[in-house]
């Protein structure tokens, strides 16, 4: 039973993210794209280099912020 949660919790984690990432991908590129400024497959190929680069590497950085910044301060204000 235990692994069925774990594993059902990994998947919906990662379609979570996976969810926010395409919407900030297309609030950063749609922009370019419907002003004709680059082409379609130049505006993919650099936004998924970059969304994978800063899930990679700054996912944990920002995890760590959150976790000592941001949820102890909010702790601490409605109290």
């Amino acid at each position: 039973m235990v692994d069925i949660l774990y594993i059902s919790m990994i998947v919906l984690s990662f379609a979570t993210s996976f969810s926010i990432g395409a919407n900030d991908a297309a609030n950063a590129l749609g922009t370019s794209y419907g002003s004709n400024a680059a082409k379609l497959w130049i505006l993919l190929s650099v936004g998924a280099i970059f969304e994978f680069v800063g899930a990679v590497f700054c996912s944990q950085k920002l995890a760590g912020s959150l976790t000592e910044k941001v949820i102890p301060a909010i702790t601490i204000l409605s109290h």
